[in-house]
């Protein structure tokens, strides 16, 4: 069994159990999707035993899959089907386990944006080799289109990374783009904020939340509350060097942000510090190019 591959003993909890300083109070959830699960505290933290079997799990899912992945591979090369076949792995999102005092998914990040990929094709000339070119899931589609000789929509979103399959190290992207609501209220697809949900365990979780985003955001919670509950978006955009998420009105783009965030990935990869208020030059510099969209990142 793949849980076996892995010592629950040796396992280790999560460096960093903290939210970033000064970070936005929308940006973390309470890990309500795990909470739904049997055996797990209705609120507050994930003792320490508890946390080391969950990710032991995780651990022993993700050799499981890469078991299967390897099947897969044999099956194609059994079926004399390798020089015929393009293969691309990847996920749809990371997870958290315990890091940053978070269960699951759905922030905006590096560990909830950033996500494995890998390319095989049967006329690529670089083979196992990596590259730190910035690409996003947008580029899939274009890219197997370009790979399969399909015409490509013009209404895409994205650029194809055939070129990078033969020289991973050549200039690419500027930036990749994601964006996900208010995570502290909006984690897993749910609406917490119905009053049905206020009325189950989660009640005190949202008021939890709602606490903590009352003692940041003071007047402009009890000015704008509807913005919060229902129409505030993080927009995130990551370069080679910085992370910045603004927090803005989804009803309008361009207005003026809520919060920012900012993470200097070459003093702290871990995004442990918001240091947006150290550096408004820089803030205005990268908001400037996240309004500009992705049309001018490549």
């Amino acid at each position: 069994m793949s849980a076996d591959l892995y010592d629950r003993n040796d396992i280790e909890l999560a460096a960093q159990s903290a939210p970033p300083m000064n970070g936005a109070t929308m940006g973390l959830h309470e890990s309500f999707e795990l909470r739904t699960r049997h055996g797990i505290p209705k609120s507050g933290p994930i003792g320490d035993q508890l946390a080391k079997m969950l990710r032991h799990g995780y651990y022993a899912c993700v050799s499981y899959v890469d078991a299967q992945l390897g099947l897969m591979l044999d099956a194609l090369d059994e079926a004399g089907m390798c020089e015929d076949t393009i293969i691309v792995v990847w996920g749809n999102h990371g997870w958290y386990l315990g890091d940053m005092g978070v269960w699951g998914k759905a922030t905006n990040y590096e560990i909830s944006t950033r996500v494995s990929l890998i390319a095989w094709t049967p006329d690529m000339k670089v083979r196992g080799n990596s590259t730190k070119a910035l690409v996003e899931r947008v580029d899939m589609y274009p890219t197997l289109c370009e790979l399969a000789g399909v015409p490509l929509p013009e209404h895409l979103e994205g650029h194809s990374f055939v070129p990078l399959l033969d020289k991973p190290g050549r200039p690419w992207k500027k930036a990749a783009f994601s964006q996900y609501p208010n995570r502290a209220l909006r984690e897993w697809a749910v609406n917490p904020l119905s009053q049905g949900m206020r009325q189950t365990f989660f009640g005190p979780l949202i008021e939890r939340v709602e606490q903590k985003i009352i003692r940041q955001q003071g007047p402009v919670w009890e000015r704008e509350r509807e913005l919060f509950e229902n129409d505030l978006m993080g927009y995130s955009m990551r370069t080679d060097r910085y992370r910045l998420v603004v927090w803005r009105d989804h009803r309008n783009p361009q207005a003026e942000p809520i919060f920012d965030e900012l993470s200097d990935y070459t003093t702290d990869p871990h995004e442990t510090n918001n240091i947006a208020g150290e550096h408004p030059q820089v803030v205005e510099n990268l908001m400037a190019q996240m309004d500009a969209g992705w049309q001018y990142a490549l």
